[in-house]
């Protein structure tokens, strides 16, 4: 939540990895930047996409209540 960095700069990630059975479709995908790419693979968040938008679910570790969260620096409109 909260990044700046644009689309061209971002990463492909598989929201249900491919090696669990995620699919390779653009509604299984989000974009993330390298270091937030990183993070999620790191420090174990979660995301769920909730009509179109991805929303992340921190780690317990970071948030006992693991209260989704979702970047609104950038809004459709």
């Amino acid at each position: 939540p909260q990044c700046t960095i644009p689309a061209p700069w971002c990463e492909a990630h598989h929201i249900t990895y491919w090696s669990r059975g995620g699919t390779t479709g653009t509604g299984n995908g989000t974009l993330l930047c390298s270091h937030h790419h990183h993070v999620i693979h790191k420090e174990h968040w979660s995301i769920q996409m909730r009509t179109g938008i991805p929303w992340f679910i921190p780690p317990p570790h970071l948030d006992p209540a693991r209260t989704p969260r979702r970047n609104s620096y950038f809004r459709l409109e």
